[in-house]
């Protein structure tokens, strides 16, 4: 007989809430070589519920909320030309307003589903307590 030793119980799904919250950085991939043209970056914020976004950098939506999370997340002065290593967002703490807008496709419930995306990217942020930056 095979046996399965369970630990705690699984923790569900947890939209993250709507307003102004700072996130960490946890993960950054770019696509695209030899230039990058289209970033994928994983967040948390303090509660520890993740958040990811994608970032098309060949259509101006996606070119200009990338740029400004760089630019005001960061306080990076960008320049035409200058190149930017997404690596430098890791493990940075972000302030960013968060909205919820509802999705094409209905959950369980008959509802249509929620998901919290980035508004706006509002500056720099602080490291949660117990974390800390390089």
């Amino acid at each position: 007989m095979a046996e399965v030793t369970f630990g705690s119980k699984p923790k569900g799904f947890r939209l993250m809430a709507e307003g102004e919250t700072t996130l960490k950085v946890t993960k950054a991939k770019g696509l695209g070589r030899p230039n990058v043209q289209s970033v994928a970056l994983e967040f948390v914020d303090a509660e520890g519920i993740p958040l990811k976004n994608n970032y098309d950098l060949t259509n101006d939506g996606g070119y200009a909320a990338f740029y400004y999370l760089v630019q005001n997340g960061l306080g990076i002065d960008l320049e035409d030309g200058s190149t930017f290593d997404i690596n430098k967002l890791m493990d940075k703490y972000i302030v960013v307003e968060i909205v919820h807008r509802e999705g094409k496709n209905l959950g369980a419930d008959g509802q249509p589903m929620l998901f919290a995306n980035i508004k706006a990217t509002v500056g720099p942020g602080e490291a949660f307590d117990g974390d800390w930056e390089d």
